[in-house]
């Protein structure tokens, strides 16, 4: 006997319940029904997304895993000078190798001390979430698997190409509850008041006006609701800014070395953060602080290391123009590390001390 097929999600006559009559198709596409700040929302239509298959989970991957263009960057990364090798977030491949190798070796680790503070936030049913700067999905995966169907989630960014993954990995685990946008959280064009918690796992230092993001933040969400937000401070990798800075002092390039000091006090201190968050108009609930170390069997292997490539060494060598001279301080700054990490019994040990910033929108 044939089942009677219930309204399509979001139709007329259709219901939230109706969870067997869900095509994951959709999910690829960003459907709109079940978060009601984007019901009314124009997304522009994808065409179907095309992405290569398998599309590795948030673990460090085999490398049969990634796609031949995924294969070629890491590649690179482990061949290429790191003093001079560059890369371009939207070039075929980079999306999934950070999906890949990032997300697990960096995002992550930040994402669970954010999760530890959402589970101690009140919701009911209904929730609604923005997960801000959300990358391939991590954290809102996590968090709709968490949620389940009682709760709904939107990410939102920028890099479309890590928005399609996001996506692709929804559809793929039948995730009914979550939604991805391709859009600036200051022109996304969303209701305000329409969400009742915002998570931004290390996406306030992407946006060069973090003033006017958390402004936007903060009209989007409902007054008493929740703002989570995760960064590291300005001592993460103390060990290399520590040889860094001796390095340049001992070496006499005082003009490299008052570089340095400026480019480690232009990232953001806890209490710069608190600062930045009340005068967007938010209360300080909490302020969690972690820390966590990152170990590598080298030097080399620290600095060609995805994470450090892709986020840090580019400001670190822009320090000093000349590559004559920068492979002259970093040739010093290897030998260092290397007496380290064999006073270290052979193992090259980094600090990262994380903190989950949890306030309430006035």
């Amino acid at each position: 006997m044939e089942r009677h097929r219930l309204p399509p999600f979001g139709a007329p006559g259709g219901s939230n319940d109706d969870w067997d009559d869900w095509n994951p198709d959709r999910a690829r596409r960003g459907y709109t029904g079940h978060v009601r700040a984007l019901r009314d929302l124009d997304l522009g239509r994808e065409p179907a997304i095309d992405l290569p298959s398998p599309v590795a989970r948030p673990r460090a991957p085999a490398s049969g895993a990634l796609s031949p263009a995924a294969l070629a960057l890491s590649a690179r990364a482990d061949t290429e000078d790191y003093l001079t090798v560059s890369y371009d977030i939207h070039e075929p491949g980079f999306a999934e190798l950070h999906d890949a190798l990032i997300v697990p070796q960096w995002s992550a680790l930040f994402g669970r001390l954010l999760l530890s503070v959402f589970l101690t936030l009140p919701r009911a049913t209904g929730h609604q979430v923005l997960d801000i700067a959300c990358g391939s999905g991590y954290p809102t995966l996590e968090l709709a698997r968490f949620l389940g169907q009682d709760c709904d989630l939107a990410g939102i960014d920028v890099w479309e190409e890590a928005i399609q993954i996001a996506r692709r990995k929804a559809a793929d685990e039948w995730l009914r509850n979550v939604t991805f946008l391709v859009a600036d959280v200051m022109e996304s064009g969303l209701p305000e008041r329409a969400f009742d918690t915002l998570t931004c796992n290390l996406g306030l230092a992407s946006f060069a006006d973090r003033p006017g993001a958390l402004g936007a933040m903060w009209r989007l969400l409902r007054p008493g609701s929740n703002l989570l937000v995760t960064l590291p401070t300005q001592s993460a990798f103390r060990e290399f800014l520590d040889t860094y800075y001796l390095t340049l002092r001992d070496l006499k390039l005082d003009d490299y070395l008052h570089g340095l000091t400026r480019l480690i006090a232009a990232r953001p201190t806890v209490e710069q953060v608190r600062t930045l968050v009340e005068r967007a108009g938010f209360a300080i609930e909490r302020v969690v602080s972690d820390s966590f170390t990152m170990r590598f069997p080298t030097p080399q292997a620290f600095l060609k290391a995805p994470v450090v490539q892709t986020m840090y060494m580019g400001g670190w060598r822009a320090l000093i123009p000349d590559l004559t001279v920068r492979r002259l301080v970093f040739n010093e700054i290897e030998r260092r590390l290397r007496v380290r990490t064999e006073a270290a019994g052979g193992e090259l040990v980094m600090t990262v001390p994380a903190v989950c910033v949890s306030a309430v929108r006035m």
